[in-house]
């Protein structure tokens, strides 16, 4: 477990480079993006309704879900992770117990939206917002309850979809003057907006997202830097590629009756395992006294 999660995410944004970032959900998402090479962990809200509830993003979850699967995946993570507290579940009052349990859990930022409860995935339809003065007051509560200041508060708005481009704007400059360090305003629909957008907070850590064909206009991480963003995080991949991986290898169990081939290139379960950390704890075998294996061979 990191140290101080905040310090590290924060040192990360002083840097040039932006910081892209998958959509985990679990201890094999984790530890797959980490050994890939990304700098920061997305803890995201659909990724846990689909990973362990498996129910649709559309607020079913709650905060002790998350901060539970953020436990487990901070125990051992490498890099710093931003959890989705989706409206932090409640009145200002919930978001402070929200930052207590998050913080607790490990993680290094914590993202609040302005929907009002229900929250729906934020390039689905039939959203709702709640008025921008509450937020801001969400947002310094969240502020205020940090038992770390280097805890990075990410303020979400969707009120682009439920108002309009120059509603986001306004919020965005509201949810930044309350306290937040980063700025996420969902779901963009034009490359002119995008602009708009980066042109409006020059300067001010802005997160944008790519959601598998989803509302904002497809960007690469080259392309969100160059127009000034410096988060991008996939928040979908991870859960849609799990779901349908397994499906297909499911598929073909069930149409061969075997599963030798079910999983195109692998040879045997023992590259599961290594991805895992089993090298680590087969190291840790002999230190005390615990290990059965005799020759020393992993498998």
């Amino acid at each position: 477990m990191l140290q101080n999660p905040g310090r590290v995410l924060r040192d990360l944004l002083s840097k040039p480079e932006i910081i892209m970032a998958p959509g985990i959900y679990d201890g094999i998402s984790a530890r797959v993006a980490e050994q890939a090479g990304f700098p920061m962990g997305y803890l995201s809200g659909a990724g846990v309704a689909t990973g362990y509830l498996g129910e649709p993003d559309i607020g079913l979850i709650n905060g002790s879900d998350v901060a539970g699967v953020a436990r487990r995946i901070t125990t051992k993570a490498g890099i710093p992770i931003i959890a989705d507290a989706d409206t932090g579940y409640g009145n200002a009052l919930n978001v402070i117990r929200t930052v207590w349990d998050l913080e607790r859990a490990g993680c290094a930022g914590i993202q609040l939206e302005d929907q009002a409860a229900p929250k729906r995935c934020g390039h689905l339809n039939g959203k709702q917002c709640i008025p921008a003065e509450e937020f801001a007051a969400k947002i310094r509560a969240a502020c205020d309850a940090r038992s770390c200041p280097d805890t990075v508060i990410v303020a979400r708005t969707d009120a682009r979809a439920v108002y309009d481009l120059d509603e986001a704007l306004r919020r965005g400059e509201l949810y930044l003057n309350a306290g937040a360090g980063v700025l996420f305003i969902e779901a963009p629909q034009t490359l002119e907006e995008i602009r708009r957008i980066t042109e409006a907070f020059k300067g001010v850590p802005l997160l944008t997202n790519q959601v598998i064909g989803g509302k904002t206009p497809r960007l690469t991480a080259r392309e969100a830097r160059e127009i000034g963003y410096k988060i991008i995080i996939y928040p979908d991949v991870m859960p849609y590629c799990a779901s349908v991986m397994f499906r297909r290898a499911c598929d073909r169990i069930m149409e061969t009756g075997q599963s030798w081939d079910a999983i195109p290139g692998a040879h045997d379960s023992r590259e599961l395992f290594m991805t895992m950390g089993m090298k680590d704890w087969r190291d840790k075998e002999p230190l005390y006294g615990t290990s059965t294996v005799a020759d020393g061979r992993l498998f």
